[in-house]
């Protein structure tokens, strides 16, 4: 398993976006299952 951090913001209809470099820094792609751990930043 590979990790990496990022902080993306809330949009109104409750939608993330993985920034681009995470998504090739991870090797992602359409349909890979992502396991979240969410943290509320003040």
């Amino acid at each position: 398993m590979s990790s990496m951090k990022c902080y993306p913001n809330l949009r109104e209809r409750g939608q993330v976006t993985i920034p681009e470099e995470v998504r090739e820094g991870l090797n992602l792609e359409e349909g890979d299952q992502l396991k979240l751990t969410v943290e509320k930043l003040d």
